[in-house]
């Protein structure tokens, strides 16, 4: 599985090479990154999320679904935990306990987590991960916001407009209710879907050009969130897990999503916000770069 791993995650990473390069020579400009990002958003993201729901309804799958999103909220109020009890340790100031805080609770499940489960597991283990990425994005748009924010409120519509969730729980019902999308428009759904690892991994590669590698590496502090982040959490959730879990896949996919590096989504809050932004896109790069050696490792241990 070690090789296995590394070879899936070499591909992606050559993938986002692409699209550092496409950044340095200008292919892709200031404006591009924004454009693309739309683009997975609102268009390549949902209708991946969608086709992965086409499936046969089996009432296991269903009940599996609660077990996830269960399983998913309980995994965020634990992260919660974590991340403060490892800012309390850091004496973190403000800004920067918000940072470390934001890092550890919110792993990059959709722009990272989705290629690899999809690259080393296939379109049967995209049905847990939709329902994963729809509870992550709900807690992105409301407890990420209310943490970013120093006031304000929390935009309820953006829940409710997002697009990859909305594309999940109509594709829920259209399994709960056997409902098929004709062949040609499920295959045009397919193909737009299936953009979405390269293009996802592009625009990670074109926002690590943002960073200033001289100072980049630097902080040892991000180092010690970035092992919690990659490491510890992933392992102590499977140790957690692996005695009441039954269903192998479904310990894979919750244990390798949050195996994912620090969200891309940390950085563009904070700049939103005026929280640390560069400590946040650091955090973003270092973990980013950190994983690709560290997700096999974690993908070896899922094996064992």
């Amino acid at each position: 599985m070690f090789t296995l791993a590394l070879k899936n995650i070499s591909v992606l990473v050559i993938c986002m090479a692409m699209g550092f390069i496409a950044k340095k020579g200008k292919i892709i400009d200031e404006k591009g990154i924004p454009l693309l990002s739309a683009i997975l958003v609102n268009i390549t993201l949902p209708c991946l999320m969608l086709m992965s729901m086409q499936r046969e309804f089996e009432i296991s799958l269903l009940r599996v679904s609660a077990v996830v999103i269960a399983i998913t909220i309980m995994l965020h109020m634990g992260e919660w935990v974590i991340a403060f009890l490892v800012t309390k340790l850091l004496r973190a100031d403000e800004d920067e306990s918000v940072i470390w805080t934001f890092s550890l609770i919110f792993a990059n499940m959709s722009y990272m987590g989705i290629p690899v489960i999809e690259s080393m597991y296939g379109q049967e283990a995209l049905f847990y991960t939709s329902m994963i990425n729809m509870v992550f994005n709900i807690f992105v748009f409301t407890l990420g916001i209310k943490l970013m924010q120093k006031n304000g409120k929390v935009n309820i519509k953006a829940i409710f407009m997002n697009k990859p969730i909305i594309a999940t729980l109509l594709g829920f019902l259209m399994f709960v209710f056997s409902i098929r999308l004709p062949e040609i428009l499920g295959k045009s759904l397919s193909m737009m879907g299936s953009m979405t690892t390269p293009l996802s991994m592009l625009i990670i590669g074109a926002i690590l050009v943002g960073n200033d590698l001289k100072t980049v590496f630097s902080g040892w502090k991000i180092y010690a969130v970035t092992f919690f982040r990659l490491l510890v959490i992933p392992l102590l959730l499977l140790v957690i897990l692996k005695p009441f879990i039954k269903d192998p896949m479904l310990i894979v996919v919750l244990v390798m999503l949050s195996a994912m590096p620090v969200a891309a989504i940390t950085a563009i809050f904070a700049a939103e916000y005026n929280r640390r932004p560069v400590l946040a896109s650091k955090m973003v790069f270092i973990s980013t770069v950190l994983s690709v050696f560290t997700i096999p490792v974690v993908a070896k241990i899922l094996s064992l």
